[in-house]
């Protein structure tokens, strides 16, 4: 079934259960719009009484009573109108917040390769941009619509008492105007979605720019980015005005044949009129009301054009809101206790179709210190991925205390395991800020501790605003290192049974990589540590070594054990020191 495009209805039924949520201030809404409706039929029934009634019996005291009726019918009109507006707006705002909440909720708990296929900018304008076209189809349209359907019922009513001929007659143009409607509505919806698409494009192309300003100043492209979004805005563009041509020509033919129903009313109601089978007074009232008709007539044509808007942002959203969330798992609250050793059991595991690990079996006793080595793109990192179920794998099993990660509450899962990794997620804000992202009522004293360990309480101490030093939008105003240290004393503060260290000081001197790792497992001798790491010089106390190639470990040992084997960890580690 197609309803304003929608390919299934479902979707529509999706969106008006935020309709539910307020549908009691809903109704009170509506029936002020009623109200409000019906006031606006009085003045032209006014017209044709003091036409027919008043001016032939020069009755001027009925004169003055009517005009009083119609100045308090006028008042009553401006109060519902105020109370009207102010419901409107309050369910209007609270609307847009439920949807933009669930939206962001459940965007938030989706696995991370929708965000590896999607466009940060496509996210962000369907959170913006579609939220705030269907808020306005559900409120704003919504309500237009029922005081427009509800004006054109008393309307037609007033038009049956007047004259049922001349109403039967000015029917006759609907049908014209339905066919209109029906050839172009398909061709507007398809447009309408293109251009949506584009607008997302717009953004994301604007975003990612912004993300990387330095490259593009480092390279002068000014004019090169000048031109790409020139082309791309031209596109946009192109398309709205296509858009515009197909609402305009569908509208102005409509509003076409609406305006020759005054014409023919005139014509034959005059010769009514003339022969004295209709009044003067009921000609003029007839014609009022059947001017008034085409104003609510046309916010419908017009409302329609926005309900094609807002089911192509339903649509866009409803893609999104279908797709599951991570995999929770139901049991194991409370799984690391005492034995967490971790055994990956012939896991398997591709990214986009490509092999990335392959049957692989690896065993992590608790409490010992491991190191991840290989080349790029051997599945280091993959593995760190796979235990935090970041994702998910393809085959095999992973367990931690012989319990299946799948079993556990995610939760649970991931307040249990501590992955630091070598991307600098800082939010713009405060040091300490995101340093207690996680643990906001931490105490200063464990604070400090880990900014000890990560080697990053000498610099906030040397800053004029200590703690309250801001980093900047993804911690700008920082090197590449204290942004590392920062990040790992946030991780440090949620203190794990399990940390996994991902290239988490690639951007530290070796140096002081190494003292900061060698610090972290002097600290935490109770807890399971695994590195990854490109520097093995910084790696060599560590319990064992894994070497890693083409998805599949090749070699594993202590650091002296790999030295004497001259095998693949032994090529590499030579190849550093030369």
């Amino acid at each position: 079934m197609k309803l304003f495009g929608f390919k299934k209805i479902s979707v529509y039924k999706y969106f008006l259960r935020y309709i539910k949520r307020y549908i009691k201030y809903e109704i009170i809404l509506i029936i002020l719009m009623l109200l409000a409706s019906a006031g606006t039929l009085v003045s032209p029934y006014i017209l044709k009484l003091i036409i027919d009634d008043v001016f032939p019996s020069s009755d001027y005291q009925l004169l003055i009573y009517i005009l009083l009726g119609y100045v308090a019918i006028v008042v009553f009109r401006v109060l519902v109108s105020y109370g009207s507006t102010f419901i409107f707006e309050w369910v209007s705002n609270h609307i847009m917040k439920d949807m933009r909440v669930d939206l962001f909720t459940h965007l938030i708990r989706l696995p991370l390769n929708f965000y590896d296929n999607n466009k940060t900018g496509d996210i962000i304008h369907r959170i913006n941009s579609e939220v705030n076209s269907i808020q306005n189809i559900l409120t704003n349209s919504l309500i237009r619509i029922i005081s427009s359907l509800c004006l054109i019922i008393g309307l037609v009513t007033m038009l049956s008492i007047l004259n049922f001929k001349l109403f039967l007659i000015s029917l006759a143009v609907f049908p014209v105007i339905f066919l209109n409607t029906l050839y172009f509505q398909p061709k507007i919806h398809a447009t309408i979605k293109e251009s949506r698409k584009k607008d997302s494009d717009i953004l994301s192309f604007l975003m990612e720019r912004f993300a990387n300003i330095k490259l593009l100043k480092n390279y002068m492209r000014y004019d090169y980015e000048k031109a790409r979004l020139d082309n791309v805005v031209d596109e946009q563009i192109s398309l709205n005005m296509k858009i515009t041509k197909l609402s305009a020509t569908n509208r102005n033919i409509s509003t076409f044949f609406t305006a020759m129903v005054p014409v023919v009313i005139l014509g034959i109601g005059g010769m009514d009129v003339m022969k004295g089978a209709m009044t003067i007074g009921t000609l003029v009232a007839f014609i009022q009301y059947m001017n008034r008709m085409f104003d609510p007539f046309r916010d419908l044509m017009g409302l329609y054009y926005d309900m094609i808007r807002a089911s192509v942002s339903m649509e866009r959203i409803h893609d999104i809101i279908t797709i599951d969330e991570e995999a929770n798992g139901e049991g194991a609250t409370n799984f690391i206790q005492g034995n967490c050793d971790i055994v990956l059991n012939n896991v398997s595991f591709k990214y986009k179709d490509t092999d990335v690990l392959k049957n692989i079996n690896i065993k992590f006793e608790s409490g010992k210190k491991y190191a991840l080595v290989g080349a790029s793109v051997s599945g280091k990192s993959t593995i760190l991925n796979l235990l935090c179920r970041f994702y998910e794998i393809d085959e095999g099993s992973i367990t931690i205390g012989n319990i299946n990660i799948k079993d556990v509450d995610l939760k649970t899962l991931r307040n249990s395991i501590n992955h630091i990794s070598q991307d600098n997620q800082l939010f713009h804000d405060t040091i300490l800020n995101n340093i207690t992202y996680a643990n906001e009522n931490e105490n200063i004293l464990s604070v400090e501790n880990t900014c000890r360990l990560s080697g990053i309480l000498e610099f906030i101490d040397s800053t004029p605003k200590k703690w309250d030093t801001m980093v900047g939008d993804q911690g700008t105003t920082l090197s590449g290192g204290q942004k590392q240290r920062i990040s790992i004393a946030r991780s440090l503060l949620k203190v794990p049974q399990i940390i996994l260290l991902d290239e988490a000081t690639s951007a530290i001197d070796s140096e002081n990589e190494r003292e900061i790792l060698q610090n972290i497992c002097r600290h935490y001798t109770d807890k399971t540590i695994i590195i990854t790491s490109h520097r093995l010089s910084t790696i060599k106390f560590v319990d064992e070594i894994i070497y890693l190639q083409d998805g599949k470990v090749i070699e594993s040992g202590s650091h002296n054990e790999l030295i004497k084997k001259r095998g693949y960890y032994w090529n590499l580690f030579k190849d550093q020191i030369e």
